[in-house]
């Protein structure tokens, strides 16, 4: 038997007028149609393939266009989020993002900003304009809706990449730039920490005899002291620590206390018992004289004031206020004191004016001392050797070196808290600009889709004229069959 045969599949389908008519699929004939338009497949599915891929990369390509958006909430209504988009900010903002400053206005005309409504005043709202709708005319629930309060704390910043002709990458990085800046800007013009200053800077106290330079360094660390322990009273700042200096405002405190008890003790002691001055006796003791008189004056200033101080607070009427409470309309009236600002600032005006009236006693105290070194002799003519001051000198040097990286430590560690923790949480960026470019899988999942329908084409076509060609006796009957007249009726 030859093993080269054509194998025949015949499907019969019994027609409901002939019951001889056969329709036949030859898988061979069907096979040759493919080989035949095999080479018209492939050139169009190369070329269905190419277009198809430029297009889905444009698509995604296209994405890019619209808008970048982020969200930022305010602590309260004090910042202005207009100021945004001031040229200042996104100057800096700009420069931040490395481009171009000449944009600046380009850029600022596709910056929004756009409020969102709260939840609740959302619902309200959205209640009034269905009871709208709905005609119904209930006046008082009406002019409830109406008398919706509410504070605006979240804001969405938007930036038009078409307006601000700039590519979707680019524009991302810029707009996270400009909420960094726009915190910065508020930092600068918001910040509440008052900034320690250093009298160290502004006067030489070489300048000063020994002794009153003693005294200057014993004030300075005063206030340095009494700054860190206002800061260090913050509940956001206990157990704060600084990345840039390391220390915690108590570890400064601790620093602080050191220096002006053991530095400045020693320094201060050596000047008064060995009485070392550059100056003579007489001089210095009638200098040191008119200080204790100048201190005495300013130190019965102060303690009238805190007496007058005390006697306000004493007699002071706080603020009464009745709070009810309760429920079903059983009501109960409750008398509390309102400490009200007026007098917490009173008693904080006694503390500093006890504060500074210590520090006058401590500085008369301290004159005094050096008064009663310079008068040991009865002729007042004691002069100090070479020897004590070229010791002090070296003491007060080491002190001024000490005390001078001491405030600085305390304004970078303050600087920094104030900006990362104290007003960190004032504005807050809740949702980023993020650049979202979708896959490059989408282009190809697209591709593959126009392919296999190119391919089910081709594969239906191979048949169908396979089909047609192995059935050519059904054709031509067919044909014969509608060129035979109709027969005529009488």
């Amino acid at each position: 038997m030859d093993d080269k045969k054509n194998v025949f599949l015949r499907i019969v389908h019994e027609d409901n007028e002939t019951q001889d008519g056969s329709l036949v699929v030859d898988f061979g004939l069907i096979w040759k149609r493919m080989k035949r338009y095999v080479a018209i497949w492939l050139c169009l599915a190369v070329g269905l393939g190419a277009l198809s891929g430029a297009g889905a990369l444009f698509a995604r390509n296209s994405i890019l266009l619209g808008k970048a958006e982020a969200l930022i909430w305010l602590a309260d209504s004090g910042y202005d989020i207009s100021k945004i988009k001031s040229p200042s900010v996104i100057a800096d903002a700009l420069n931040k993002s490395g481009m171009d400053t000449d944009a600046l206005e380009t850029v600022r005309n596709a910056i929004t900003v756009e409020g969102v409504i709260p939840g609740d005043a959302y619902e309200r709202m959205s209640m009034y304009y269905d009871m709208i709708e709905r005609n119904i005319a209930n006046s008082d629930i009406i002019h409830s809706l109406l008398d919706t309060d509410y504070e605006v704390s979240e804001y969405v910043v938007s930036l038009d990449y078409s307006k601000a002709n700039v590519k979707k990458e680019d524009g991302i990085l810029f707009l996270n730039a400009l909420l960094r800046a726009y915190q910065d800007y508020c930092f600068s013009l918001y910040n509440s920490n008052t900034a320690l200053q250093n009298p160290l800077n502004s006067i030489d106290y070489r300048d000063y005899d020994y002794a009153e330079a003693a005294n200057i360094f014993s004030n300075t660390l005063d206030d340095v002291s009494l700054y860190l322990r206002r800061l260090n009273s913050q509940p956001m700042a206990e157990g704060y620590r600084s990345h840039k200096t390391g220390f915690t405002f108590a570890d400064l405190l601790k620093i602080a206390s050191s220096l002006k008890e053991i530095d400045l003790d020693r320094a201060a002691s050596y000047i008064m018992i060995h009485s070392v001055s550059d100056n003579n006796a007489e001089a210095q003791v009638s200098y040191y004289g008119w200080l204790i008189e100048n201190l005495e004056q300013l130190r019965a200033v102060q303690r009238t004031r805190l007496a007058s101080l005390t006697d306000a607070i004493n007699s002071y009427d706080k603020d009464s206020i009745v709070v009810l409470s309760g429920q079903d309309g059983n009501f109960v009236a409750t008398d509390t004191e309102d400490m009200n600002a007026n007098y917490d600032a009173m008693i904080q005006e006694k503390l500093n004016t006890q504060a500074l009236i210590s520090t006058y006693n401590r500085s008369i105290s301290y004159y005094q001392s050096v008064i009663d070194g310079f008068t040991r002799t009865e002729d007042n003519t004691f002069i100090s050797n070479q020897t004590d001051i070229e010791i002090v000198k070296g003491y007060l040097d080491n002190l001024y070196g000490n005390l001078t990286e001491l405030i600085e430590n305390v304004s970078l560690t303050a600087n920094e808290y104030y900006e990362k923790v104290s007003f960190a949480d004032q504005i807050r960026v809740l949702v980023p600009a993020i650049l979202d470019i979708p896959s490059s899988s989408i282009a190809i999942k697209v591709v593959a889709a126009l392919e296999g329908i190119l391919l089910f084409i081709y594969l239906c076509v191979s048949f169908v004229l396979g089909v047609h060609e192995a059935n050519p006796r059904r054709q031509k009957e067919k044909s014969k069959e509608e060129e035979q007249p109709a027969p005529l009726t009488e």
